[in-house]
């Protein structure tokens, strides 16, 4: 598999992170701190195609979708993904726990349709700061914060980013989002996109 950018697309990075660690945060400081990138929700564009489908109606959910029209309805929005014009950060899951079980997030032949993919990122924080994050949100419904289903989560995402960071010969950004240093944590993620973006 390879890497390469083509002048009529704009470029892409995918941004990971398990639930908890404050991505959507960051990315919307990112959002507004560098011009002229978009985030995109990889969750919300399912979501968005799931509605249109009558299959689910909120977030949680995708979860609970049959495996096989969960596959087909993620591969649908890999495709809606692929081929923006402008300069992209995409939020999504390198594995999403699924009734009991791991899903790829990121499956070799959705990888393969971004042709201007030039960088993986994952969020973290420590699992305290998880499980008081994930308490005080009222919005989702959250579950499995032990440590170890929290480290196993961990370590599969960034098993799977160090994999693709490798395979495609694209750099991986390793960024600690600490809690009450949001600013900090977002110039640290706007210093490694502006590399990733080679700007």
């Amino acid at each position: 598999m390879s890497n390469y950018l083509t002048d009529s697309m704009g470029k892409a990075v995918i941004v990971v992170g398990i639930r908890g660690v404050g991505k959507s945060s960051v990315m919307e400081g990112v959002v507004k701190k560098y011009k002229g990138v978009r985030q995109l929700t990889f969750s919300d564009y399912m979501l968005e195609i799931c509605k249109e489908k009558g299959l689910a109606e909120d977030r949680d959910d995708l979860r609970k979708l049959p495996y096989e029209q969960y596959a087909e309805i993620k591969a649908e929005t890999w495709d809606r993904l692929a081929n923006q014009k402008d300069d992209i950060m995409i939020d999504t899951h390198a594995f999403v726990e699924h009734t009991g079980r791991y899903v790829p997030g990121l499956p070799q032949e959705s990888m393969q349709k971004f042709k201007n993919l030039c960088g993986l990122f994952f969020i973290d924080v420590d699992n305290d700061t998880i499980r008081a994050r994930s308490e005080r949100d009222k919005t989702r419904i959250r579950e499995g914060h032990t440590d170890l289903e929290l480290n196993n989560w961990r370590y599969a995402n960034l098993a799977a980013l160090s994999y693709y960071s490798t395979a495609l010969n694209i750099p991986l950004y390793v960024i600690f989002n600490e809690e009450g240093k949001l600013k900090q944590t977002v110039e640290t993620f706007v210093y490694h996109l502006k590399d990733a973006f080679g700007k």
